[in-house]
Order: C-alpha cells, then sequence, then structure tokens
C-alpha cells in the first residue's frame, strides 16, 4: 500500500527513465485496494482528457505523492507510453540533470543549445512513443534543475507529453513549470495528510485486519497522517508486539507505541536536512515542549523560525502569550530522545539565560520540568507537583510519577500523595494507590487545609468504590465528607463553596454508580445548566442527565447532555472528565435509540485531533454497536472484536463484559453460533464492578444473543422479569429497552406491557415502541410494517426485522393475501441486510412455518423436484406433498413462482432442526 516518496534523499541521485512502462495490470498493487482512490480516478480522468498540459501533485515528503502517481499511471491503457525521470540533490546541481539519460541517446550536436536539445528530445520521444501518447512523469520536480525544468515545461507546454508532475512545494518547483499553473494549464492537486477515516482504511488494507480505535488513533496521531511515517510505525510496533493481532483483529497493547527502527531513521534523516539555525530551534521545541513566541525570539533568527513554520514543522498557537511547539509531538519525542546530553545541556542554557528565574522551570509545562531533571537542574517541591498535576491531566501518568519521586521526601507529602494515588487509579493499579494513602499519617492529614483533605477523601471514596473487599465503604466516607465540611468555621468561603460542589459530584457519583437514579436526582436538584463553569458542575450536570435518561425523561437528558457538550468547550478539563462526560452521553444515545445521531457524534468525535485518552472506553464499541442495529453484521463483529480485544488489554471505565456481550449478541445475529457461545461464555468470569447502567446494557445485549441462539422462551421470561426489576425502581428507560426486546420476540401479552411502560418514557424510541404496542394489540400488520419502517429510518434495523415478523403473523393470521406477500418482501429484505442466509431460515421458522416445512420450501423455491427434496431429506414424497401444502396454506401462494418470490434462501443453507 505504501511506497516512501522519493522526495527523501537516495544514495545516487542517479535518473530513472521507463521506456514504456512496465504493461499495465502487471503492477503488485494494481489489484489491491487503497485509500485515496478517487484521487486516483480524477489524475486518470486529466490525463486522458486531452485538456490542459497535466497535473502536478503537491504534499510534503512522504505525503504519498509517488504511490499515488504510480497507481494512476497503472489505469492507463496501452495507448499510452510513460517516460519517467527523478530529480534528486545530486542532479539539480547538474545541467540537464535529471534527464542526462535522455540525452545520452542524443547527438552530442544536439547540446549546443536549448532550442537543438528541445528539438532532440521532442523527436527521441516522438520515435520511442511509436504512435502512443506519452506521459512524462517527474518524480522530485521540486528537485530538478533550471535547464531540466525549462524542457519539461516546453514539451508540456508543446504537446509533446502529458506532465504528471510532483513536488514537496510549488515555489520550488522552477519558473518554468510554474508558469504553466499560473497560467491555468497544469492542474494543481494538494495531497495533505491523512484524516483518521483514511488512516484507519489504509491500515486495514495493508494489514489486513480492522485495527481498534486506540490502535488506529495512536498510529494517525504518531505519524501526523503521513502516509510513509504511518507505514514505519505500523510495520515497527506491530515487530514489537507493541500493536497485537488477536482473532484477525489488532490492537494496542499495554505500551505505547515505541519511537524506534525505521521511524527514528526518518526522522533522522529529516532532522539532518535543516539548517543549523532551524536545527537549533527544532531540538530546543523538541526538548523543551513549548516556548513562548517571545522569548523564542530572543534565542533564534526569526527566518529560521519562519522557514520551519512555512513547512509546518513547528506552530504557533493563538494564546496569550502566543506558544511555539512542534508540529508532531511524536517527531517531537523522537528528536527529543536523540539529541546528545552535552547539546541538550547547551540548549538548556540558552534558553534559561533569556528567562527569568521564577519562570525557567515553568516554560513548557511537564516537558520543560522533564527535560531540567534531565539536565541535572534541581526542581523544586512546587514546581515538580504543578508537573505531576499537568502530566496527571494530560494522561501522562508514567510522568507523573517521575515528578513526585524526583522529590520523594518533600513537603507536603499529602499533595504528593494526591497525584501518586491519582496516577495510579488511572491505570487501574488500585493496590499501589491504597498503599500510599495507608502510608500517610492519619493525624497529620485531619489537619490538613480542607482542599487537600477534600482530594485525598474523594480518592479514597473513589477506591472504596471499585473495591469489592467487604471494608470498603464509600457511602462512609462521603458521610465523613459532609460532616467536615458542616463543621467548617468559613462556611460561605470560597473553598468551602468547591468542596461542597465535591461533594454533591461525590454523592451523586455513587448514587448513579449503584443505581439509586432517584437519589441523584434529589441530590442534583437545583443544578444550572446555565452556570456549568467549573469541572464539579459540568460533571454533576453530566450525572444528572444520565439519571433524568435513565427514570424515562429522555428528552430533556439529552438537551441537558448536548448543553454539557458545548459547555465542555470552554472550561480546561483533565482528560478523564472528558472521557466521563463523553462515554455517558454516548450512552444516553443509546438509550434514546437516536442510532443516526450517534454514528454522527461518533464520527465527528474520533475523527478530531485530540488524543484517544480524552475519548475512552465506550468509543472503542460505540461504532460497532451502531452498524450492529443497522445490520451491517460484518462491519459490526470486526469493530466489536476489536474493540473487545483493545478494552481486555485497557479498560479504565470496566466495559469488557459490556463489549464481550455486544459482540455475543453481533455473532448470534450473523450464526456464528460457536463465536457467540464462547463470548456468552467469557462473561461467567469475573471482572471488575460496572457502573450499574453499563451492567443493565450489558445484560440486554446478554439476553438478545441467547435469544437469537434458540433461547426463546427463556429469554422472553428474563427480559419480562429485567424489565419489571427495573420499572419498580424508577429506572424506565433501562425497563423499556428489556420489554421492547421480550415483545419482538413475544405475544400479544408483553406487547401489553410495552404500551403500558413506552408511555412512560419521553424521546423518539419510547414512539417507537407505542406504535409497536399497539400495532401487536390491534393485530394490525399494516401498523407493525410502518413500525418496522420507522425504525429502520432511525438506524435499528434489528428492531425494523423483528417488527415486519410481527406484521408477516399477524397478515398470514387474518388470511390478508396482500397485506401477507408485502410483509413478507419487506421481511425479506430486511433479512437480507444481515447477510447470513441463517437469519432468513430463522425468520421463516419463528414466524410461520415450522422447520420442517421452512426446509421444504427453501428447497422448493430453489427449483428442487418433490421427488429429489424426498431423496435429499429421507423422507416419503408423500410427505415432501403434505409439507407443500401446509407451506402454500400458510404463506398464502398459489405456485412454486409465487413461494420464490417470498424466500430467497438458498437451499444448501436449508440445515434446521
Amino acid at each position: 500500500m505504501f511506497q516512501q516518496d522519493a522526495g527523501l534523499p537516495t544514495g545516487s541521485g542517479q535518473t530513472e527513465i521507463v521506456f514504456p512502462a512496465q504493461r499495465n495490470g502487471h503492477g503488485r498493487s494494481k489489484d489491491r485496494p487503497f485509500t485515496r482512490q478517487e484521487v486516483v480516478a480524477d489524475i486518470v480522468e486529466t490525463l486522458t482528457s486531452g485538456s490542459g498540459c497535466g497535473i502536478v501533485l503537491v504534499g510534503d515528503h512522504g505525503a504519498g505523492k509517488s504511490f499515488i502517481a504510480q497507481r494512476a499511471l497503472e489505469q492507463l491503457g496501452d495507448e499510452y507510453l510513460v517516460v519517467q525521470v527523478r530529480g534528486s540533490s545530486i542532479s539539480s546541481k547538474l545541467p540537464y540533470g535529471a534527464l542526462s539519460v535522455l540525452l545520452n541517446d542524443l547527438d552530442a550536436s544536439h547540446l549546443e543549445h536549448p532550442l537543438m536539445v528541445l528539438r532532440g528530445l521532442t523527436q527521441l520521444l516522438h520515435n520511442k512513443s511509436e504512435g502512443r501518447r506519452i506521459v512524462l512523469f517527474v518524480d522530485n520536480a521540486h528537485d530538478l534543475d533550471e535547464l531540466s525544468s525549462m524542457m519539461v515545461a516546453q514539451l508540456s507546454a508543446g504537446s509533446h507529453v502529458t506532465l504528471l508532475a510532483a513536488c514537496v512545494d510549488m515555489p520550488h518547483i522552477g519558473g518554468d513549470i510554474m508558469g504553466l499553473w499560473k497560467d491555468d494549464l497544469l492542474r494543481r492537486v494538494d495531497l495533505g495528510p491523512f484524516d483518521f477515516a483514511e488512516t484507519a482504511t489504509t491500515l486495514h488494507h495493508e494489514y489486513g485486519g480492522r485495527f481498534s480505535l486506540t490502535a488506529a488513533r495512536a498510529l494517525w496521531s504518531a505519524s501526523g497522517g503521513n502516509a510513509l511515517f504511518l507505514h514505519s510505525l505500523a510495520r515497527e510496533q506491530i515487530k514489537l508486539g507493541t500493536v497485537i493481532r488477536q482473532d484477525g483483529v489488532w490492537f494496542l497493547g499495554n505500551g505505547p507505541i515505541a519511537l524506534t527502527g525505521e521511524i527514528r531513521d526518518v526522522v533522522k534523516a529529516r532532522l539532518n536536512r535543516l539548517g543549523n539555525g532551524q536545527r537549533d530551534v527544532f531540538e530546543l521545541l523538541a526538548l523543551a515542549g513549548a516556548v513562548p513566541l517571545q522569548t523564542l525570539m530572543l534565542i533564534a533568527n526569526p527566518q529560521d523560525m519562519d522557514a520551519l513554520q512555512e513547512r509546518a514543522l513547528i506552530r504557533v498557537t493563538h494564546d496569550h502569550p502566543p506558544m511555539v511547539s512542534i508540529a508532531n509531538p511524536v517527531t517531537a519525542g523522537i528528536v527529543a530522545n536523540v539529541v546528545p546530553p552535552g547539546r541538550s545541556a547547551e540548549l538548556r542554557r540558552r534558553l534559561t539565560a533569556v528567562l527569568q528565574e521564577s519562570d525557567a522551570l515553568d516554560t513548557g509545562g511537564s516537558a520543560g520540568v522533564a527535560w531540567a531533571l534531565d539536565c541535572g537542574e534541581e526542581v523544586s517541591s512546587q514546581v515538580a507537583l504543578a508537573a505531576a498535576r499537568a502530566a496527571n491531566g494530560a494522561s501522562d501518568h508514567a510522568a507523573a510519577l517521575r515528578f513526585v519521586q524526583e522529590v520523594e521526601g518533600s513537603e507536603p507529602a499529602a499533595l504528593m500523595a494526591i497525584e501518586t494515588v491519582n496516577a495510579h487509579i488511572s491505570v487501574n493499579n488500585e493496590d499501589s494507590a491504597r498503599r500510599v494513602l495507608e502510608a500517610l499519617d492519619d493525624g497529620a492529614c485531619a489537619k490538613l487545609p480542607l482542599t487537600e483533605w477534600t482530594a485525598l477523601q474523594l480518592l479514597r471514596v473513589e477506591l472504596d468504590k471499585r473495591s469489592t473487599a467487604p471494608g470498603a465503604d464509600p457511602e462512609a466516607r462521603i458521610q465523613e465528607f459532609a460532616e467536615r465540611l458542616a463543621a467548617e468555621p468559613a462556611a460561605q468561603s470560597s473553598v468551602a463553596v468547591a468542596a461542597r460542589e465535591r461533594l454533591r459530584l461525590a454523592e451523586a457519583g455513587l448514587a448513579a454508580f449503584r443505581g439509586r437514579y432517584d437519589e441523584v436526582l434529589a441530590i442534583t436538584d437545583g443544578v444550572d445548566a446555565g452556570d456549568l463553569g467549573s469541572e464539579p458542575r459540568i460533571l454533576t450536570a453530566s450525572v444528572r442527565s444520565e439519571a433524568l435518561a435513565v427514570t424515562g425523561n429522555v428528552v430533556r437528558a439529552l438537551a441537558l447532555g448536548k448543553q454539557i457538550q458545548a459547555a465542555t468547550a470552554g472550561v480546561q478539563l483533565p482528560d478523564h472528565a472528558v472521557r466521563e462526560i463523553r462515554g455517558r452521553f454516548l450512552l444516553l444515545l443509546l438509550l434514546s435509540g437516536k442510532f443516526r445521531e450517534t454514528s454522527v457524534y461518533l464520527e465527528e468525535t474520533y475523527s478530531g485531533a485530540e488524543p484517544q485518552t480524552r475519548l475512552g472506553g465506550m468509543f472503542e464499541i460505540g461504532h460497532g454497536v451502531m452498524d450492529l442495529h443497522a445490520g451491517h453484521l460484518d462491519d459490526a463483529l470486526s469493530r466489536l472484536q476489536a474493540g473487545r480485544w483493545q478494552l481486555r488489554a485497557q479498560d479504565p471505565d470496566a466495559l469488557g463484559g459490556l463489549a464481550a456481550a455486544v459482540c455475543a449478541y453481533a455473532a448470534a445475529l450473523q450464526g456464528e453460533e460457536e463465536m457467540a457461545g464462547l463470548l456468552l461464555d467469557d462473561l461467567a468470569q469475573a471482572r471488575p464492578p460496572a457502573a450499574w447502567l453499563v451492567e443493565r446494557l450489558t445484560r440486554y445485549f446478554e439476553l438478545s444473543a441467547q435469544a437469537e441462539l434458540g433461547q426463546r422462551a427463556m429469554s422472553i421470561r428474563a427480559l419480562s422479569a429485567e424489565a419489571g426489576n427495573d420499572a419498580e425502581t424508577s429506572a424506565l428507560a433501562p425497563a423499556l429497552l428489556f420489554q421492547s426486546a421480550a415483545a419482538r420476540l413475544g405475544d400479544r401479552q408483553t406487547g401489553q406491557k410495552l404500551g403500558s411502560l413506552s408511555g412512560r418514557v419521553t424521546g423518539q424510541f419510547a414512539a417507537l415502541c407505542s406504535r409497536l404496542a399497539e400495532g401487536m394489540r390491534e393485530a394490525d400488520s399494516e401498523q407493525l410494517l410502518a413500525a418496522s419502517k420507522e425504525a429502520e429510518a432511525c438506524g435499528n434495523t434489528v428492531f425494523a426485522r423483528d417488527a415486519v415478523r410481527k406484521a408477516v403473523g399477524c397478515a398470514n393470521d387474518a388470511g390478508n393475501r396482500i397485506a401477507l406477500r408485502i410483509a413478507q418482501r419487506a421481511q425479506q429484505s430486511l433479512d437480507d441486510k444481515f447477510g447470513s442466509p441463517k437469519n432468513g431460515l430463522r425468520s421463516l421458522t419463528t414466524s410461520t412455518l415450522t422447520a420442517r416445512e421452512c426446509e421444504v420450501a427453501v428447497r422448493a423455491a430453489a427449483g428442487t423436484s418433490n421427488r429429489k427434496i424426498a431423496e435429499q431429506m429421507h423422507v416419503s414424497v408423500r410427505t415432501v406433498e403434505g409439507h407443500l401444502y401446509q407451506v402454500y396454506s400458510k404463506l398464502h401462494v398459489a405456485s412454486r413462482s409465487e413461494l420464490k418470490d417470498v424466500i430467497s434462501t438458498p437451499a444448501d443453507s436449508a440445515r434446521l432442526g
């Protein structure tokens, strides 16, 4: 899939000539899918249209220009001759350097004057072409010498060749070729970095398997979307075992992306191409992380800074003050690691020489502090603490622990412990976190200022909430917190107000974790959605939105959820807070049944440039859940499998059980019964406690999978029982979810319960359930068919399939032949969406026919004679005729041709008991 751009340095600098191009179709990549095929098609259209002089591809080194050009050239027909030349840093210093091999075929007299060179080249190409049209591919056009550039432009302007050029940037392409572009004779196509979708697709094509969201985004972020970087990184991570393959999917292991091997060599080669002043700036920024613009201008030449910015190697923020940093953080990490210690120390001295002493260690945040430590400088506990807090907020927990350990034993011990425990909890290392807290002196902690004591108490609450040990009592911790706060003398101080906000958040969060949503609503009553200016207020409102949704007020919950999403843009939040808010909003969207809106939210969020640590586990399986409901089972299963394995490696939110349950349901829908069974068995294994709502959704998908595997009666009873239990505790939205599944599988009685429950819940899904319940109550096939169409329009094809099966049954019972045929066609269309022949068979069996009748019907619809069916099924011809009579009667058809219209499932798939 990938090719290294010829823009990178080559050893010989020789010109490559192709006479003629390899016959189309024989290149190894011609028939392989690849990203940006539409760009290739557009290039081919331009080259073959006969309009203009051709096309120029512009993109950074490694952007894939050469690869795209080669794929386009492969698609040209036999009536084209491709001539390829390549510029290089060596040939650019020689007159006609890039064309030297071509000129070797000319008589020496042709080289005395540019006009004679042009005439000679024109005649040479004409003779070689033998009547074919000529496409001249100039790779590394920015490295052409002036005379070569002029010849290429003249050949193109004179229509002797159609030009396909590739260059890093237009200003260095040469005046003559630039003139063609300015005169609109040469079309420009810019190849920017891959976006996330292109990166994920490229990885899938190249390595044959879905990459988990975390793995794909890690490689995307590390490569900056550069095709060469992406290839180098992916290959190295697979070699090192950082990216792991399992069950045909890829996921990121516990370690970070390793910046070694080929990618390191590529970055070092780029660094070596920079001038001395540019290299100083680049290395300094790599080590410091970020430097104020005004400070950097005291050290570096502004022209060097401008050159780096023009090449998009550094960026300047619009903050106050403006900060300068390296555009690609992975490039920065590699460069920082290859700078020798002595040079690092010298760059450090140059920076600190122009800073105030108090600011010297703050520049660059945690990166600047790490640099200071690497250079042997002493770091105060205050600076180390601030750096640890910043590192924890950015999910760099290893750095946070390092900063704390560097000043271990310094005061204040409690503040250091807070950041240490935060780091351990974030990587699911609860035992280490408890040991740190147990080592603190209880008496000293009790005398701490309210802010520090509050932080420690909340960490203890979080650990107790996660623990299954008998002594864990988060409620008692919260009560102790409330008593301390009530005893505060300055109850109206800003510190006390902030502590009360933290207390309310802790109370609401624990109640939601336990599933006590009436309590959550009482605790958060009076939360002002218009005043979401701090982290505790935003998180508290987020918990309230979950409670509103679960207790049935889905419309209001979604409105509040959207206000919260908007508020997060104006408040600086740590990664864990953003993860929690977004994960909760995804759960709300699932409860609301707004699957199309959910898909848009997922794509918009994970296509953004921010790190994966701000997305969380729900994003790993969210798109798979959407694909499942839409009936795209192949995509759903691969996404869910990748997400499930990723969550087995990294699962801070305890979503592994939910991932396994959804994956089992997808496998069951696709007919992969063995896989589904193994996944359901996996659910029985012990796992960390998850939030109540996550556990309910896990149970819902588990029972839905069991129903698809043939445990229909048991599943209906269990789904109805779960719905009743949730309704008793005012968890109406989950109850509706369970009851809707029971109704879609069950009879009128379950439908009546669904109708009663749907009236107590607001939102689109509740309205859909109400329509289904009404259709079941009235045995109205038209209303059930309308419910099916509405569900399909919402992106819930599973619901639509089940509703249309009900419509088929009702029309059949009523003997309404016209309605039955309409419903049957709709059912067949929906069953076909699921892609597995077993789905069509199962639907016929469960809604209309017995298993034996279905088998006979499928074979008859395929054109098999009664005698042949009897032989295949080891029964008598009369038995087959009897089954066919029942089939015709039940399906209201009169012939095999009509039967074929109803049943399109292949006969060899008819394997029913």
